[in-house]
């Protein structure tokens, strides 16, 4: 080959070994099984934690409409009792018996007193009727709180409401009032029935005193 062949060839020759693409085309691209990997269990892991999220905000969105069902229910068996004559707010037909299970209501029955308050060991005395049950025409000495408990529902929701009323001496009132008995105390209790015992809710419990209206200030 001649010098000037040479020095022809030798630009062509450069070219051909500095051209962009040629690297290119020696690069391997795209995504290795190693990272497919890596992003599915990021993916997995991020789609975890959203269904937790909502997971939790529903339990959250059914403990509170149970709650407030139970206590707009509680508010309306008060509600009622208030409306009864104070000479009916008596248990009948017989005082509510003790239960051995700790979640019932009827647990802190004891023999003819109530602990109204389960965080305080105070108890008061039930107030039996002297008669039978209140019908739609009321004899003298019935009694118009039930001593079993009743059943309510609310749409999808249901349960059973407990009523107590017990006797309940004042002791700041001093000589202006008897010396026990001065109120008689109505305590509601309401549950609801949770199938399968998923998302538990603890029971309402409403207590109020009434004052006899006809009962006169001692001198």
């Amino acid at each position: 080959m001649s010098a000037h062949d040479d020095t022809v060839t030798r630009p062509f020759r450069r070219l051909r070994l500095t051209l962009p693409w040629r690297g290119w085309l020696c690069r391997e691209e795209g995504f290795g099984l190693i990272e497919v990997l890596v992003a599915a269990v990021v993916l997995t892991v991020g789609i975890l934690g959203l269904i937790g999220a909502f997971d939790g905000a529903r339990k959250l969105t059914l403990l509170s409409e149970r709650r407030t069902s139970i206590a707009h229910r509680a508010q309306q068996e008060i509600e009622r009792l208030q409306a009864v004559p104070y000479a009916e707010l008596a248990a009948a037909p017989s005082l509510p018996q003790h239960s051995s299970e700790t979640s019932n209501p009827d647990y802190y029955v004891n023999g003819t007193k109530y602990q109204w308050d389960p965080a305080n060991s105070a108890t008061e005395e039930l107030v039996p009727a002297v008669a039978t049950e209140c019908g739609s025409t009321p004899v003298e000495g019935c009694g118009a709180v039930s001593a079993s408990r009743t059943a309510w529902t609310d749409g999808h929701l249901s349960g059973y409401v407990y009523d107590f009323v017990t006797w309940h001496t004042d002791g700041h009132c001093g000589t202006l009032c008897p010396g026990e008995k001065n109120y008689k105390r109505l305590t509601v209790v309401v549950t609801v029935t949770v199938p399968g015992a998923t998302h538990p809710v603890t029971p309402v419990r409403v207590s109020v005193f009434i004052a006899d209206p006809n009962a006169s200030v001692s001198k």
